[in-house]
C-alpha cells in the first residue's frame, strides 16, 4: 500500500460496525464500510455514520461501499458480520486484504478467525474480543451503548502484530490491550455469551434480569460451567477462574444492555447460536463431554427463529 492516510475497512454497517467506523474516523485516517446493501452503503455515504452517546450526536464522515474493489487494499479490515456470514463477508471483502493488511475478527463465536485464516492465509488475520456495547437504531445510527476494553491477539502466539493494530485503537481513545493468548480470550468471552445471549433471547429480558432471577442464575452456572469443562480438558485457559461468577458480573453491570441476540429475535433475523451455544456442545462432543444445558439453549433458540415465519412471529 502507498503512503497515505491510513486506511481502515470495517466489514458490515450494524451495530459494532458504526460504532468503530465512528470511533476510528478522523485525525488522518481513512474509514470505509463495506456494505453488501449499495442502497444503505449510499445512504450512509450521504449521511455519514451517527453514534448516539449520553444524550449527545456524533456524525461522522466516513465513506461506504457495496463494492470491496472500489475501496481497495487497507491496513486493517475489521470484521463486525454476525458469525453466520463471516465465511461469505471474507469473500466479498477480498479486495481489502493486500500484502499489508490485517483482517481483525471482533466477532462473537467460535470459528471466525479459522474462517478469515482460510480466506487470507497465514499472518494475516487477528482476532479480538470487546466490551464495547451498541444498539442499531436505524440505518448508518447507533447507541453506544456500553463502554469498555477491547482485545486483540494473533493466532499461533506473539503479540507483534496484534500490537501494531491495537496502537491504532488507542490513537483514537478506544481502550485496547493485547494478549499472548488468543485461544483463551475468545473462550472467555464464549463462556459469558453462552451463559447470557440465549436466556436474554429466550426470556425477552435485559442483561440485567438473569442476575436478580435465581433459575436463570443456575442455568447460566449450568451453561458457563459446561463450556469451562471443555476448556480445562483441551487445556484452554481461560482468563477468570469462575466464568459464571464473571458472566454474573457482567450482567449485572450491564443490565440495561439488550444483548445482540435478542436485538437479532425482537427484529426477526437469524441469531449467532450456532457459533455460542452450538459451538460450545460441539466441542464438548468432541472431547468426550456431554454439554446438555448449551444444546438446549441452541435448539430452543433455533425453535425460537423457525417461529418467526409462523405462529409465533417477531418478539
Amino acid at each position: 500500500m502507498s503512503e497515505g492516510p491510513i486506511k481502515i475497512a470495517i466489514v458490515g454497517p450494524g451495530a459494532m460496525g458504526c460504532l468503530f467506523a465512528s470511533l476510528l474516523s478522523g485525525d488522518g485516517r481513512e474509514v470505509w464500510i463495506l456494505d453488501h446493501r449499495p442502497e444503505r452503503a449510499a445512504l450512509i455515504n450521504e449521511r455519514g455514520v451517527t453514534v448516539e452517546s449520553a444524550g449527545k450526536e456524533r456524525t461522522s464522515r466516513v465513506r461506504a461501499s457495496g463494492d470491496a474493489s472500489e475501496i481497495g487494499p487497507c491496513r486493517l479490515a475489521i470484521f463486525c458480520v454476525k458469525s453466520g456470514d463471516t465465511e461469505s463477508a471474507a469473500r466479498s471483502a477480498s479486495p481489502l486484504v493486500g500484502p499489508g493488511t490485517d483482517a481483525l475478527s471482533l466477532q462473537n463465536g467460535l470459528g471466525n478467525v479459522e474462517v478469515l485464516e482460510a480466506a487470507f492465509g497465514d499472518g494475516r488475520t487477528l482476532g479480538g474480543t470487546t466490551a464495547q456495547g451498541a444498539n442499531l437504531i436505524g440505518p448508518g445510527r447507533a447507541r453506544h451503548a456500553g463502554f469498555g476494553e477491547t482485545v486483540i491477539g494473533q493466532p499461533g502466539g506473539g503479540v507483534d502484530r496484534a500490537e501494531a493494530a491495537a496502537r491504532i485503537f488507542r490513537e483514537c481513545g478506544i481502550e485496547t490491550r493485547v494478549t499472548d493468548d488468543l485461544a483463551g480470550l475468545i473462550w472467555s468471552k464464549l463462556a459469558i455469551n453462552a451463559a447470557i445471549n440465549p436466556l436474554t433471547a429466550l426470556l425477552n429480558v435485559n442483561n440485567g434480569f438473569l442476575a436478580e432471577c435465581p433459575e436463570t442464575l443456575e442455568l447460566m452456572r449450568l451453561a458457563a460451567g459446561e463450556v469451562k469443562a471443555v476448556c480445562d480438558k483441551e487445556g484452554i485457559r481461560l482468563l477468570f477462574d469462575d466464568p459464571f461468577q464473571k458472566a454474573a458480573a457482567v450482567a449485572r453491570a450491564t443490565s440495561a444492555n439488550v444483548s445482540s441476540m435478542l436485538q437479532d429475535v425482537r427484529a426477526g433475523r437469524p441469531t449467532e447460536i450456532g457459533r455460542i451455544s452450538g459451538a460450545a456442545a460441539e466441542r464438548a462432543k468432541a472431547a468426550g463431554l456431554d454439554a446438555p444445558v448449551n444444546r438446549a439453549l441452541y435448539l430452543l433458540v433455533k425453535a425460537l427463529e423457525r417461529s418467526y415465519g409462523g405462529g409465533g412471529g417477531k418478539l
